[in-house]
């Protein structure tokens, strides 16, 4: 976790040191979307789990490397929900993560305005609820993203991305990870 922290203070002060030489290659601004996260389940049985549609919103900062390619982190609020419908013994059963999510992105422009984005996640949970069973949620994780991105000429832009969770939800449980997708829209100044 240290090469990860020491690692992005690098990116970032490699992108402010060389915004310092260059106009508009820093750009700030907001996003918010939508989540539909998934939750696989591992060993355990579980009837019709079925993920509703969650939210985030945050800040966004691009750092501009080159004309093709710049570096873009966020600090996103998310919340994801899941509810268990059928008839076993989990039916009923809700669950609500609340968390603090800071992707790192490298954005490859293929074309104006349109952009491949990769990069890792960090995540905290903040906040929990699960009703009728005590869990024992993981308070940290780290995903990879992956998506695109188009930002207008006005600053506005949209996007879409996959999350993948690398770490178990629960402490000591396995097989059961989160994965899902987000649109968002939002501008940058």
């Amino acid at each position: 976790m240290k090469k990860v922290i020491l690692s992005v203070v690098a990116v970032f002060a490699f992108a402010f040191t060389n915004a310092q030489e260059t106009k508009d290659v820093v750009k700030l601004g907001v996003k918010a979307g939508a989540n539909y996260d998934w939750l696989a389940t591992g060993a355990g049985s579980v009837y019709d789990l079925r993920p509703e549609v969650g939210y985030h919103a945050g800040l966004v900062a691009e750092f501009k490397m080159c004309e093709k390619f710049s570096f873009q982190a966020e600090a996103l609020y998310s919340h994801s929900s899941y509810k268990f419908d059928g008839n076993g013994n989990t039916s009923g059963m809700e669950i609500e993560i609340n968390e603090i999510a800071v992707p790192v992105l490298a954005k490859f422009y293929l074309v104006k305005g349109l952009s491949l984005e990769l990069g890792p996640q960090a995540s905290v949970i903040v906040d929990t609820k699960l009703t009728e069973v005590e869990a024992n949620f993981r308070k940290y994780n780290i995903a990879g993203t992956s998506g695109l991105a188009y930002d207008f000429s006005s600053g506005a832009f949209v996007q879409a991305r996959y999350v993948y969770n690398f770490l178990n939800l629960q402490n000591g449980a396995e097989g059961n990870n989160r994965f899902g997708i987000q649109a968002s829209v939002g501008y940058k100044f």
